[in-house]
């Protein structure tokens, strides 16, 4: 007889009720930045690539974008497609390394940026009076907590694995 599965067991897993959250929040934020036409990954995407003008380098690689944000390049390739099909962003090779793809934020880019970020703010007061500041708060400590374990581990996990 087949074992029988465990649905609570399931409805329960870590995974699966971050990324419910995860899918609620992004829909409100979306939302917020529906009039200024961007998703709120296309704003995470401009606002990492302006931080790297700040710092002097003006540019980030795919790669280092990809680990900024937290997801494959190729899969961060779908949000710059229209970033850059809008002239938001651009990409060329970096003038260093001829082999890296390099992406920099555009004057355009820059612009809509700036003209987000009160949707952006919108978005974060509307998810503060929902959940209240002590538990945004909270839920910020402990995702930013999960997140730098989670990275080490997976380091710690390809390094020993490479012995």
């Amino acid at each position: 007889m087949a074992e029988k599965i465990d649905v609570p067991e399931i409805a329960g897993c870590t995974c699966l009720l971050a990324r419910r959250t995860t899918r609620q929040l992004t829909q409100i934020y979306d939302a917020a930045l529906e009039p200024v036409e961007l998703t709120i990954n296309q704003f995470g995407v401009l606002a990492h690539l302006y931080g790297s003008t700040l710092d002097g380098r003006g540019h980030l690689s795919i790669g280092a974008l990809a680990d900024l944000i937290g997801k494959h390049a190729s899969t961060l390739n779908r949000d710059l497609k229209p970033l850059g099909d809008r002239g938001f962003v651009t990409d060329t090779h970096d003038p260093a390394d001829r082999r890296l793809r390099v992406v920099r934020i555009t004057a355009k880019g820059r612009a809509q940026l700036r003209k987000a970020i009160p949707n952006c703010r919108q978005a974060e007061a509307q998810i503060r009076k929902s959940l209240g500041a002590k538990t945004v708060l909270a839920l910020s400590d402990l995702l930013e907590l999960a997140s730098a374990r989670l990275v080490r581990e997976r380091s710690y996990k390809l390094s020993s694995d490479s012995r």
